[in-house]
């Protein structure tokens, strides 16, 4: 997509779908508490509450999903200008909304049951068409209102897929399994995964904000490759996290699950940082050509900041699974951002700075939030504790 857009239009691609990623935070949240409750109810195969649970769910959310979008259409008056982005573009993007609160409904069902085959097969479906319909879509000309479309449209009918593959809750009588997404039990992870999306989502807005377009839009390519192995790392939290859940609900230990998903995770990143150190310049004209390679001395930078955010990221979920994540761990995570937020303000001379002190914003954070997780645990006596 960087090939064909350039580096200008892939710029304003890579802000959109940062505010994507932004509106994938009720997706991470709402697909985290369904896989916690559809876990629960699994383990007891109570399917007639997961099929309660889907319908009633859903109902709930697509209000939601409304209003929402109702007031990002506002806000979007107001920020257009700054951004440097047609209105109009804001406004279709707004659209991916409705897919970012629906889809995790069924994607949570399909993750608190066990099913990783067909969880990946929908996830495979859904980057295929997005990236199909988006590419084609560029070449006759929509540019970016092309690749936009591509996201929403994969994500609409990998959610209509999904129902396919959940034999179990068809033709079981449905059982009042209402799970209230967005009440004060669920308030701190929605907030949690809120704060950690906008840690590994803001650095192109502000990139796009502080920089010409041409520096922007190759910045976001540099962002994307970096972005690589939070994906990965991503995908060992969501295998982790109804492990752990469930371990916990049935009294046995989930610290060694945490531990073999932090080693595991640990592992990756430095297998693509290596490559990301020695392969540089090689690795960006690959993926994404020679007109953005002139920035490899960056990448390294931004793979480190963002194996520090994966890594937080699986702290941050494990507290979730345990359901122990409150007020104290959330002001945690706002400082963090806080404090990135303010590195990228005082660092906007050249992208280089820029991009050194996003990594040191990360390692600073994941190193703040596990010494603030350690001495909680230590407070509540939990560190002895041999179900934790």
């Amino acid at each position: 997509m960087a090939r064909v857009l350039g580096p200008v239009d892939y710029g304003i691609l890579a802000v959109l779908t940062s505010i994507i990623a932004i509106f994938g935070i009720a997706s991470v949240s709402i697909q985290t508490v369904i896989s916690q409750n559809t876990t629960n109810f699994n383990s007891k195969k109570e399917y007639g509450k997961i099929k309660g649970m889907l319908k009633s769910a859903s109902k709930s959310v697509f209000l939601v999903a409304t209003l929402s979008f109702l007031l990002y259409l506002i806000v979007s008056i107001f920020i257009y200008r700054p951004l440097g982005i047609p209105y109009s573009l804001l406004a279709l993007t707004g659209a991916f909304i409705f897919g970012a609160f629906l889809y995790p409904i069924t994607a949570g069902i399909l993750q608190g049951m066990k099913k990783f085959s067909s969880l990946g097969f929908n996830f495979v479906i859904n980057c295929l068409i997005k990236l199909v319909v988006g590419v084609l879509l560029v070449a006759f000309g929509f540019k970016v209102y092309g690749a936009v479309i591509g996201f929403i449209s994969g994500t609409i009918i990998a959610f209509l897929l999904v129902f396919f593959t959940l034999k179990e809750i068809k033709n079981v009588k449905e059982i009042d399994g209402k799970v209230s997404i967005f009440s004060r039990y669920n308030f701190y992870p929605l907030v949690a995964m809120l704060l950690v999306v906008l840690l590994y989502s803001l650095d192109v807005v502000f990139a796009k904000i502080f920089f010409s377009p041409e520096i922007a839009g190759k910045y976001a390519v540099i962002s994307m490759i970096g972005k690589i192995i939070l994906f990965i790392v991503m995908s060992v939290g969501n295998v982790m996290l109804p492990i752990s859940t469930e371990k916990f609900a049935n009294g046995e230990k989930t610290r060694s699950t945490l531990k073999k998903a932090l080693l595991l995770s640990l592992l990756i990143c430095l297998f693509f940082l290596a490559l990301f150190f020695i392969f540089p310049e090689l690795i960006i004209q690959i993926l994404f050509g020679f007109q953005y390679s002139s920035m490899y001395n960056i990448l390294f930078y931004v793979g480190v900041a963002f194996s520090f955010i994966s890594l937080l990221s699986l702290l941050v979920l494990y507290e979730i699974s345990l359901n122990r994540f409150r007020f104290f761990h959330l002001l945690s995570l706002i400082f963090f951002l806080a404090l990135q937020i303010t590195l990228f303000y005082y660092s906007n001379l050249t992208i280089d700075s820029f991009s050194f002190y996003f990594m040191l914003s990360s390692i600073i954070a994941f190193i703040g939030i596990l010494a603030v997780f350690m001495l909680l645990k230590l407070k509540n006596g939990q560190i002895i504790n041999n179900n934790v």
